[in-house]
């Protein structure tokens, strides 16, 4: 295998990566927005049927902390997965820079 093909072929493997990597972080994005669906309906189900049991005070409380745990968590997700696709970003600047490198010090040696 010359050095030009193994070149092409590490760029591929890089861009493959690269998109595969973005792919699954977006998928994670979409799971972790469809468990917060599933946990704000399962919440405001149970908030419902106990909600002739509390004070007004309780349910004004309950109602609070639905919101702010949510928000919690909406963040959690977008911190985390930022900081994933960050990650990735920068792993493949890195990757890619290596292969020029190597390309470049490979046609220095010719």
């Amino acid at each position: 295998m010359d050095t030009q093909a193994l070149t092409r072929t590490a760029r591929t493997c890089i861009a493959g990566f690269d998109s595969t990597a973005h792919r699954a972080i977006a998928a994670w994005r979409d799971g972790s927005e469809r468990l917060g669906g599933f946990a704000r309906a399962r919440w405001d189900t149970a908030f419902e049927e106990s909600k002739p049991q509390l004070s007004a005070e309780t349910q004004r409380n309950a109602s609070h902390a639905r919101d702010v745990f949510a928000r919690y968590y909406n963040q959690g997700v977008t911190l985390a997965a930022d900081g994933a696709e960050t990650a990735v970003e920068t792993l493949v600047q890195a990757a890619g820079a290596a292969v020029d490198r190597a390309d470049a010090w490979q046609q220095a040696r010719a």
